[in-house]
């Protein structure tokens, strides 16, 4: 059996942390700033005879913040097409922004009333930080009208742009939510209820992939954006959007192990040393982060050396 979940929220809200802890694997770099994830990837997690397909997507930015952030140019259809490709939506929402828990972002009701003909459930995450009980039900109902399973107009992905617009101009809930999961997806909290939801709603199909693959990207893919996720982490403001970060050697023949050496190229010598920090602290606590997360990943020893040079590779 197959089920395909396309998982889409705002920027930060907890996407790859979430899929990470379902498939028990670092599939997807994850960091405190945002667009961590810059494109759409795929994680795969296989339970007996069951095959969940994760598309992660970046979180949904308008075209000043694409720009702003120098995120590719297919980074605005992300969600949407993983949308189309999924057979159900899984909307996370951040319940410890104060200022946008109570009510769902607009770019996410848009794709709602577009692909209206998807089922779709709702994931609040990081519930650690709401302390009333009372207040996280209160907010539910907020986000969900008090409805669930309201009866859904199958003519959304015939609307017009502008239609739907001025539908969604002063909306703050979707009425049409099969499930509403409470959760921490740092700490593990009601993922579980969730996996096992995902697994009973399989359909019967042919698996997409092999047994033993969990994601489609590339293992050039993974290191570089596993390593631009420490970078983000620990580097201040918009100077790692900035960096160039590129795979010199990959060793992957030794049965134990494996082996990388990553350059990172930054734009002046100021940034070369603030990149280093003190001594070289600061890309040694970034080399072993990475380090850490890369065998978390490939689930086997890694060894990673970083290099920090000028731009021109």
């Amino acid at each position: 059996r197959l089920l395909k979940i396309a998982i889409v929220g705002a920027p930060n809200a907890g996407k790859s942390t979430l899929i990470n802890q379902i498939v028990k694997r670092k599939v997807f770099p994850i960091s405190k700033k945002v667009h961590t994830t810059r494109f759409r990837a795929k994680a795969i997690y296989n339970e007996g005879n069951v095959q969940l397909v994760f598309l992660d997507t970046p979180g949904l930015v308008t075209a000043n913040e694409s720009q702003k952030y120098k995120l590719r140019p297919d980074f605005l259809s992300g969600g949407e097409d993983a949308i189309v490709e999924a057979d159900v939506i899984g909307v996370v929402h951040d319940m410890s922004n104060h200022y946008t828990r109570k009510h769902l972002d607009e770019k996410v009701l848009r794709l709602l009333h577009i692909y209206q003909n998807k089922e779709s459930f709702l994931i609040l995450n990081k519930i650690d930080t709401v302390k009333s009980k009372r207040n996280l039900l209160d907010i539910t109902k907020m986000l969900t009208g008090g409805v669930l399973n309201k009866d859904r107009n199958f003519e959304g992905n015939t609307l017009s742009e502008k239609s739907i617009q001025d539908i969604i101009k002063n909306k703050k809930s979707w009425e049409h939510f099969n499930y509403v999961f409470m959760i921490s997806a740092l700490l593990g909290t009601g993922t579980p209820e969730l996996k096992t939801y995902l697994l009973k709603a399989a359909h019967y199909c042919d698996w997409l992939f092999p047994e033993n693959v969990f994601t489609e990207q590339n293992h050039v893919q993974i290191i570089k954006e596993t390593v631009r996720s420490k970078l983000l982490e620990h580097l201040p403001q918009e100077i790692p959007y900035n960096l160039k970060v590129e795979l010199e050697y990959l060793d992957l023949d030794k049965e134990d192990s494996v082996s990388a050496v990553v350059i990172i190229g930054c734009d002046t010598p100021r940034i070369e040393n603030l990149v280093r920090g003190s001594r070289g602290g600061r890309i040694r606590r970034i080399a072993i982060e990475a380090e850490q997360s890369l065998s978390d990943a490939f689930l086997t020893n890694f060894y990673l050396r970083l290099v920090v040079c000028g731009k021109q590779l």
